[in-house]
């Protein structure tokens, strides 16, 4: 494979660097005894800073080529399966990576305390870490969604977060790694932040059932009339709105809440589409049944 010969390239390099190390280390040596006494006491006298030019020259060199090579690797295996987006910032990152390791090697080289460097290095490495917490988050997020099947595009779904207030419900049009798309029953496209489905977001699919999707709407009214002929009264008005009885929602009185009655109404749908405009039926019936008791007629 491409990548093998690749790793093969860096140990050849690791082997050719390591070799002109030492032939460099002898012709000085080597020039050191054969030339003459003032010329070879200067280079005796400076030996180490010429060793440290050479090292440092061999450092960068080799380690250059090195990090090209391991660019290329990534760039045959891990990036090819990744978004382009997503693939440039893992590549910006790991460069930033091999190359403070380079520049930290070649200061090493120079016999400089790193000390001061370490630190300056972990306060900069929190600031970095807290500005690409976000991208973190969202890339393992998403692997999350995409790896287990949660959502896939083509489901259509309920998403309640207290991040965005007002539930989103719509179709699933694409899950990607930074983020989700979902077209709205309202015809506008979200891209929802993978992250928000860490522990923030309550998301449910609208299940199919016998053909159709289900949708479960809460719908709460003041406790000041009868809520059972609430209940019945706004059956026949959805009965005069609704002439198809397969899409004749399931009407439960679910519980009274102090001054409130909670009913829950189970609508049936064949397109996620269909839902904006039961649901404002179900709404205008439940109003329409809960004035008219009231008012007595």
């Amino acid at each position: 494979m491409q990548w093998r010969n690749q790793l093969i390239k860096i140990l050849i390099i690791l082997v050719v660097v390591a070799i002109i190390y030492f032939l460099l280390k002898v012709i000085l040596k080597v020039l050191i005894t054969i030339l003459p006494t003032p010329i070879s006491t200067d280079i005796s006298t400076f030996e180490s800073e010429i060793i440290t030019g050479i090292d440092i020259v061999l450092i960068a060199v080799g380690g250059y080529l090195i990090i090209n090579i391991i660019q290329k690797i990534l760039s045959m295996t891990v990036l090819t399966k990744l978004e382009r987006g997503v693939a440039n910032i893992i590549k910006f990152s790991l460069d930033v990576v091999l190359y403070t390791v380079l520049v930290l090697a070649i200061l090493t080289a120079l016999h400089i305390n790193l000390t001061g460097v370490v630190v300056g290095g972990a306060v900069g490495g929190i600031i970095i870490g807290l500005a690409v917490q976000t991208v973190a988050q969202n890339i393992l997020s998403g692997v999350l969604v995409t790896s287990s099947r949660t959502l896939s595009p083509g489901d259509a779904v309920s998403l309640i977060s207290w991040i965005w207030g007002n539930p989103i419900i719509g179709e699933v049009r694409k899950v990607s790694i930074l983020f989700t798309e979902v077209l709205t029953i309202y015809g506008n496209l979200v891209k929802i932040p993978n992250s928000a489905f860490l522990g923030n977001t309550v998301f449910q699919k609208l299940e199919r059932s016998e053909g159709g999707l289900v949708y479960p709407l809460q719908v709460s009214l003041n406790a000041d009339v009868e809520g059972v002929k609430v209940m019945e009264r706004a059956k026949d008005i959805l009965k005069d709105y609704i002439k198809d009885n397969t899409q004749m929602p399931q009407i439960i009185f679910s519980n009274k809440n102090g001054g409130t009655n909670v009913f829950t109404v189970i609508i049936r749908l064949t397109n996620v589409n269909e839902l904006n405009d039961l649901i404002n039926l179900v709404n205008r019936a439940f109003d329409q049944a809960y004035w008219q008791i009231k008012s007595g007629k």
